[in-house]
């Protein structure tokens, strides 16, 4: 997927080298003013065969509202899951797994018009994000036993970004960023061990770096 994203920027670049377009106004760039973009990144990967698993973003969904020469910029991604296992070989035991998690991005961008197709944003962005993972493990060979643990986290973060757009026609346009990232998250992990129940805190705090690796197609309207 990254030699697919750098054949992408490749082209543009040398599109943009020698483009003799005349000046393009912000206005003529984005004829409609709002934005909604999703994440295909996988998508397209699978069905160019290039093994896309390793590539992720933290933002299925994007929404865009353009004000002139800045935008309003948001990003939303929300995952749930459970599943239950059985596991006959050691005794009778099963396992069960929920999973809940949110993140959530809002900022404002700066655009720079490079040619009729292709434009150059740069932004800032407050996040927040929640984990919630619950886990059960039962026993019913060692008189019931059960382990129950339940781990949160929560956190903010904010950073710098940069992001390269393609418009292929007035509705219809393609897209990556990059960003970095600092981010402080505070959570508990709570372990139940037959009825007793014992609290860890937890603290995460750093800086991530996010590369261009992901796609988006936006649909303006």
């Amino acid at each position: 997927m990254k030699r697919f994203l750098t054949i992408v920027i490749v082209i543009l670049v040398y599109q943009l080298g020698y483009s003799q377009d005349a000046k393009t106004t912000i206005q003529e760039f984005y004829t409609y003013k709002n934005e909604i973009g999703i994440n295909f990144t996988n998508v397209l990967g699978n069905v160019l065969s290039l093994n896309p698993n390793n590539v992720s973003s933290p933002y299925g969904i994007t929404y865009r509202r353009h004000f002139g020469n800045k935008s309003f910029r948001s990003g939303f991604n929300f995952r749930t899951g459970s599943k239950s296992t059985e596991d006959f070989s050691s005794g009778a035991i099963r396992r069960d797994l929920s999973e809940l998690s949110l993140v959530f991005r809002a900022g404002l961008e700066s655009h720079i018009v490079l040619t009729k197709r292709i434009l150059f944003s740069y932004g800032f962005d407050v996040l927040t994000s929640y984990e919630n993972e619950i886990s059960e493990i039962f026993d019913f060979i060692s008189s019931g036993s059960s382990f129950n643990s339940n781990d949160w986290l929560a956190g903010a973060g904010l950073g710098p970004m940069l992001r390269l757009e393609y418009k292929i026609s007035d509705r219809i346009f393609i897209s990556s960023e990059s960003s970095l990232y600092g981010f402080y998250k505070k959570g508990k992990n709570n372990l139940t061990v037959n009825g007793v129940t014992q609290s860890e805190n937890k603290k995460e705090y750093g800086v991530e770096l996010l590369l261009p690796q992901s796609l988006f197609f936006n649909i303006s309207f």
